[in-house]
């Protein structure tokens, strides 16, 4: 008799144990929208948001994150280009920093950042301990996010 209850009770919470862990099934999911939808609204005005990106693309490729730095570029580049491509472009140098020097936005939707480089080639070749140059790289709004524009 004892065991015949013991197994009703459990017969009985069976289904909201069940309901429960599909429940916490859709918790992460759930949580890493609530965590995307938080990243996605940009702060501050345009040139600093450019900054910061600009900044987290570099400190992506100088720790030889080759994956987070493509997550910066448009999202029409990446439809075209696999990360295996880009990986093999980045490869080509040896990054040792990077610093935003100053941004300009010509337009609501266009943004140029003038960032300062230091890296090596990486080849057969001798090649000198490290060059120090500056490039300019275009920013571009899309989506309400700035994503950084990489010819193809």
């Amino acid at each position: 008799m004892m065991f015949s209850n013991l197994c009703h009770k459990t017969r009985q919470s069976r289904p909201v144990i069940v309901k429960a862990k599909r429940a916490t099934r859709w918790l992460p999911f759930i949580a890493s929208l609530a965590l995307a939808a938080c990243a996605t609204v940009p702060s501050g005005t345009p040139e600093e948001q450019v900054r910061a990106r600009a900044m987290g693309r570099w400190q992506a490729l100088v720790e030889g994150d080759a994956a987070a730095a493509y997550s910066f570029i448009t999202p029409g580049y990446r439809a075209v280009v696999p990360l295996a491509d880009y990986r093999r472009t980045t490869a080509l140098a040896a990054w040792y920093g990077a610093e935003v020097i100053s941004v300009t936005c010509p337009e609501a939707e266009k943004c140029l950042a003038k960032v300062r480089i230091d890296f090596r080639y990486v080849s057969g070749r001798k090649a000198p301990e490290k060059i120090s140059t500056h490039y300019d790289e275009t920013w571009l709004l899309e989506a309400g996010q700035w994503w950084f524009f990489q010819k193809i």
